[in-house]
């Protein structure tokens, strides 16, 4: 049976959301389960030609054919020939854009990993910056992208526990894997954002807190590049990007909440959670409460 693919690909330009696997034929699917932090999917596509998309998680995506793959990929800017070997797999840091034209039928398995879970795994003070890559032979992360698969197939019967050890372990294995870390010169040069900067990043932030922003689109309302406005922003206000913008979202979320007439699946939507089950998962791990308990709350 065909499912439908739950990854929330984005378009880089306009953060409109993109059915970009519509053709696919999804065999298995984390959607449902309840998992925080990790989402799997696996199937085949007949071909896929995307342009300029993004996702707000990191993307790992492995070639699970016998077969060599080889497909087109713009890479700075310039079309480039990329193979991936059965077993290899292509990496895009959360937020990054990418161009990709296969032709070829392709069976594939996807995880993504939120930003949170890697941030995590880096050591105290550490700082890392991830690098899109491709034809990646790593066998722990194939096994760790397959295991995550198979829990996801059979329902997942081993449990949340068992999950967050597979995503603990993913996560160590991309900051291993893709993690640069910059140069100490670089490092000591990197300060705050600049009043004027931080401002117009903090109202595109205001105005378009529901839309899928990317660290891209927000370092280029900075004139800054990704990386570099990564850093220059959690030393202006203590938070990498993307946990300012969850919080933000998490606090307008509860504002919404307290209207008479709020409807938790309406704020989800309206805020960009991808579903009532994901916005309730972030607030309560938020505020300690699900959002009904809180508007419950409110009402007493």
């Amino acid at each position: 049976m065909r499912g439908r693919s739950a990854v929330p690909f984005v378009a880089s330009s306009s953060s409109e959301p993109v059915d970009a696997l519509a053709s696919a034929r999804i065999h298995v699917s984390s959607a449902g389960l309840g998992w925080p932090d990790v989402h799997v999917e696996a199937g085949d596509n007949p071909s896929w030609d995307v342009h300029d998309l993004t996702v707000r998680a990191h993307y790992l995506a492995l070639n699970t054919d016998p077969h060599a793959l080889t497909f087109e990929a713009r890479v700075d800017g310039r079309p480039r020939e990329i193979t991936l070997a059965p077993g290899q797999l292509w990496f895009c840091p959360a937020g990054e854009s990418f161009t990709h034209r296969v032709k070829a039928p392709a069976g594939f398995a996807i995880v993504t990993l939120e930003p949170e879970k890697v941030l995590r795994a880096l050591g105290e003070g550490e700082e890392r910056e991830l690098r899109r890559a491709y034809s990646v032979d790593c066998p722990q992360l194939t096994h760790l992208v397959r295991a995550l698969a198979a829990e996801a197939e059979r329902g997942g019967p081993s449990g949340a526990m068992f999950v967050d050890a597979l995503a603990t372990a993913l996560a160590v294995q991309v900051v291993g894997t893709f993690g640069v870390k910059a140069p100490p010169a670089l490092a000591a040069r990197v300060g705050t954002l600049s009043r004027g900067a931080l401002q117009r990043v903090l109202a595109l932030i205001d105005a378009e807190l529901g839309e899928g922003l990317t660290v891209e689109r927000m370092a280029g309302v900075a004139g800054l590049s990704a990386a570099h406005f990564a850093r220059a922003f959690r030393q202006s206000l203590g938070l990498a990007p993307h946990q300012y913008v969850l919080r933000q979202r998490l606090l307008r979320a509860r504002q919404a909440l307290e209207a008479r007439d709020a409807d938790i699946l309406n704020v989800a939507r309206r805020l960009g959670f991808s579903d009532q089950a994901h916005l309730t998962r972030l607030f309560k791990r938020e505020f300690g409460v699900t959002p009904g308990h809180y508007m419950r709350g409110r009402a007493r």
